[in-house]
C-alpha cells in the first residue's frame, strides 16, 4: 500500500507540475500575444496621427494657394472689386507658410515636388502682378491661371495618391490651347525648361 501512495503522490506532483508549467507558457503566448498588439495597435494610431497631420497641411497648403488664385482672379477680371496688391501679398505670403508644413510632414517625391511647383507658380505669378517680369501671355490672367490651375492640380493628385484618397484623379485641361498658342508655348517651356533636345 505505501507504493500506491507513493505512486499516487508522485502522479498528482507529476501532474501539478505539468499542469503548472502549461499554465506558465500559456501566460506568457498571453502576455507575448498582448504586447504585439498594443504594438500594432500604437503603429496603427501613429500611422493614423500621420495621416491626419499630412491631409491637415495639404489641404491647409491647398485653400490658401486657392484663395491666393480666387483673389488674383478678382483682380485681373473684377475691376471693380479688385483687391490690393498688398492684400494679394498677404494671400501669398499666407500660402508660403503653410507649405512649410508641408514640407515637415511629406512622404512622397510627388507630394513633395507638387508643393515647389505651387510655390514657383505663386511666385512667378507675384513677378507677373507687381511687373517685374512680363507674362509670356498677351491676357496675364491666362497664364497665371494655368499655371497656378496645373501645379495645385497635380499637387491635389500627388496628395491624393499618397494618403490613399480615391475618386477621380483629372490633370488640368489648359484653357484655350488653340486661340492661345502662346500659353500652350509658356506651358511646355514650364514643363521642360531645357527645351526639346
Amino acid at each position: 500500500m505505501s507504493n500506491d501512495v507513493w505512486l499516487g503522490a508522485v502522479t498528482t506532483l507529476t501532474g501539478g507540475l505539468l499542469g503548472g508549467a502549461i499554465s506558465f507558457v500559456l501566460s506568457r503566448q498571453q502576455l507575448n500575444d498582448a504586447r504585439l498588439q498594443r504594438k500594432e495597435e500604437e503603429l496603427r494610431e501613429t500611422k493614423r496621427r500621420s495621416e491626419d497631420r499630412r491631409f491637415q497641411a495639404y489641404s491647409d497648403f491647398l485653400t490658401r494657394a486657392r484663395s491666393y488664385r480666387n483673389a488674383v482672379q478678382a483682380y485681373y477680371l473684377h475691376a471693380n472689386n479688385r483687391p490690393s496688391l498688398g492684400e494679394i501679398d498677404a494671400l501669398l505670403l499666407a500660402a508660403s507658410d503653410a507649405s512649410s508644413i508641408v514640407f515637415l510632414v511629406v512622404e512622397s517625391d510627388g507630394t513633395y515636388k507638387g508643393c515647389i511647383a505651387i510655390l514657383q507658380a505663386l511666385w512667378r505669378t507675384q513677378t507677373i502682378i507687381h511687373h517685374i517680369e512680363p507674362s509670356a501671355a498677351d491676357d496675364p490672367w491666362t497664364e497665371i491661371n494655368n499655371e497656378l490651375g496645373r501645379s495645385t492640380r497635380d499637387f491635389q493628385n500627388a496628395a491624393k495618391d499618397e494618403l490613399g484618397v480615391g475618386g477621380p484623379m483629372e490633370p488640368w485641361v489648359t484653357y484655350n490651347e488653340k486661340s492661345h498658342p502662346d500659353i500652350l508655348a509658356a506651358e511646355l517651356k514650364a514643363r521642360d525648361p531645357a527645351g526639346p533636345a
